[in-house]
């Protein structure tokens, strides 16, 4: 049975400042490849005359009223159009710096982008603004036009100039322009074919550059990425319906389900109008599978031996679009792919004015339009890749009140994969429906994993104790996994050899992280000696993890040593013990440091709580 149609069209979306001639050029593509519904074109030319205007090719384009009164266009338009090669959406993203959300939502999913400047006027600050948004984006096809060549007489020293202009600035941000084409929209010159008047260029005409780009370059070459868009019931046949991304897939293989890690063989296509063996990246596909699981919308399906990330925490780079401001720990509303999540921001580590391209020091409060870098978490395991590893699937956005207001891209380097998706087909994870951002907001405040790491003798069994109970007594949902505690019960049998420790703090960050789960501020006051084994630990919940390292001399811990276990180690009556007989790691970029050698117990306990209360309560709004 005919179900789905598999055609590749390029999208193209064009960018640029206001009055740069974005519409206009479009108008002019379809006026020249006869595009244009037969008397529409005779239709406007009167329609300009009456209202004493001259006809432009924008026109064409702008089919509502209100966007020809104000000049400008205020959405993000698609226009499908074909030329010898091949057909094409064309994406007109707005120009106005009012309206680049609109820009944002149209260049997301585009194969190509061209970037217009006015060679007369040169860059502007949208220019920039968009270029930078470009790189943003992943989108490596970009083919720069500059034009109104007629309101510089053609002129090839003028245009080397602004040329220059522009290499210089996307070399700076990191933007690799392809093609840099001369043209002028109002008069068709280098659009479709070579300019006479532009003798001096020795490159292809626009049209013939866009109908060589190869937009599925390197896709093929990727691991499969496919995002389950739906599941149809056609008549006996589940049909998942999906478009390729990345990879490629035939019949027989083993796909890899995400979230669920189910592994399900392929058994049939279902492809209009008719089915092959093998398809590609950037085909939509309609399939069955032979085993009956549970499949959902926003699923991501990979090859068993390339899966992506599963992630519940990573970085990104957002852009900002919305005039409210980002609250931390609020909840959003998180689109990847083709899936759905509620995600908060728990850190902005910078904000980068789009305008000069500069850190801002004043505040890391972004404001619309600009870029910051934060660290995002979700109650769920979201399948994600990285964005320099695949830009098809390492890009986002956030969403408020059913409203974009950021888009971004992943960077996973500081955020090791959160689950081990090899799985046996009989343990699947459960998602329950009280989620961690639910406990935040009944406790008043985020889950944390404060692990207090120092000499046996330090202080760290003392602090635990009465910051749990000051806590306590602020309401706090708060709970101490002490070392000796731990090693009578889901630790014991563990000795205290190196590899032994190294599953004793295993096991303990395991537990910290259920806990963690369940709403808890959790107190971990735990030797833990090894620099790679706490990073291990960090690892399991990076975004709230803090490592206090409770600083004390040997000679101090001897003083206090009410256990006398120092002395029985010197006399080597224990072996392998920390600061004698094995050795002790100091942390090197602890997140705060509890000087028991120079502060008090009372000093330390206000100064951690002071630090816990910063990084994980939560104000009410008042």
């Amino acid at each position: 049975m005919s179900f789905i149609e598999n055609a590749e069209i390029p999208k193209v979306v064009i960018v640029g400042h206001v009055d740069h001639g974005k519409s206009s050029l479009i108008g002019r593509l379809m006026h020249d490849l006869d595009e244009v519904p037969i008397g529409k074109y005779e239709e406007l030319k009167t329609v300009s005359e009456k209202r004493g205007m001259e006809f432009e090719y924008a026109f064409l384009l702008d089919a509502l009223q209100a966007e020809r009164d104000q000049g400008i266009t205020i959405d993000t338009t698609q226009i499908f159009f074909k030329t010898k090669k091949r057909k094409y959406v064309f994406i007109d993203a707005p120009g106005h710096k009012e309206f680049i959300r609109n820009m944002i939502t149209g260049a997301s999913s585009a194969d190509i982008a061209i970037l217009i400047i006015d060679a007369h006027e040169g860059l502007k600050e949208q220019t920039k603004k968009h270029a930078y948004l470009l790189k943003l984006l992943g989108l490596d096809n970009v083919i720069c036009l500059f034009n109104k060549m007629d309101k510089i007489n053609y002129e090839e020293k003028k245009f080397l100039k602004v040329e220059k202009e522009l290499r210089q600035f996307t070399n700076k941000i990191g933007v690799s322009i392809t093609d840099l084409v001369p043209v002028s929209a109002k008069y068709g010159e280098n659009i479709i074919k070579k300019s006479q008047k532009l003798s001096w260029y020795n490159g292809q005409p626009f049209c013939e550059i866009l109908d060589s780009y190869n937009i599925k370059k390197g896709l093929d070459d990727l691991p499969l990425r496919l995002p389950i868009q739906d599941i149809y019931k056609v008549d006996d046949k589940r049909v998942i319906v999906g478009r390729i991304e990345t990879g490629e897939v035939k019949l027989n293989d083993e796909l890899f389900f995400l979230p669920s890690n189910e592994i399900v063989k392929l058994k049939s296509f279902e492809v209009w109008p008719e089915a092959k063996k093998k398809y590609m990246s950037g085909d939509n596909i309609g399939f069955t599978i032979e085993d009956q699981i549970f499949i959902d919308k926003g699923n991501l399906i990979s090859h068993v031996s390339s899966r992506p990330k599963l992630m519940s925490s990573f970085e990104a780079n957002l852009f900002w679009l919305s005039e409210k401001k980002l609250k931390i720990d609020k909840q959003y509303l998180m689109k990847i792919n083709t899936g759905e999540y509620n995600i908060f921001i728990s850190k902005v580590s910078k904000v980068i004015d789009t305008n000069t391209l500069r850190s801002k020091t004043s505040s890391l409060s972004p404001e619309k339009n600009d870029v910051c870098e934060v660290v995002i978490h979700s109650s769920q395991l979201i399948p994600m890749d990285d964005f320099k590893d695949n830009q098809k699937t390492g890009r986002f956005c956030i969403l408020d009140e059913e409203k974009i207001i950021a888009g971004g891209i992943i960077n996973l380097q500081n955020f090791p994969d959160q689950k081990d998706t090899i799985q046996t087909k009989n343990i699947k994870p459960v998602s329950f429906s009280v989620t961690e951002i639910d406990r935040a907001m009944r406790y008043n405040h985020r889950s944390a994993i404060i692990w207090m790491t120092g000499l046996s003798g330090s202080g760290k069994s003392t602090i635990a104790k009465e910051i749990e109970k000051k806590l306590f007594l602020k309401n706090y949902n708060v709970f101490v996994l002490d070392g000796d505690n731990l090693r009578m019960g889901i630790n014991r049998g563990l000795g205290f050899s190196s590899e032994d420790r190294k599953e004793n703090m295993r096991r303990t960050a395991e537990v910290a992280r259920l806990l963690a789960q369940a709403g808890f501020i959790v107190i971990v006051s735990l030797i833990s000696p090894y620099i790679s084994e706490r990073k291990k630990a960090r690892d399991i919940r990076p975004e709230i993890f803090k490592e206090i390292f409770i600083k004390a001399s040997i000679d101090e811990c001897k003083k206090r040593d009410v256990k006398g276990l120092y002395s029985k180690a010197v006399s080597g009556e224990i072996e392998n013990f920390t600061g004698i007989s094995s050795p002790y790691e100091d942390p090197k970029n602890p997140d705060l440091i509890l000087n028991t050698d120079k502060e008090s117990i009372e000093e330390s306990v206000n100064k951690l709580e002071d630090f816990i209360i910063k990084e994980f309560g939560i104000k009410k709004n008042s």
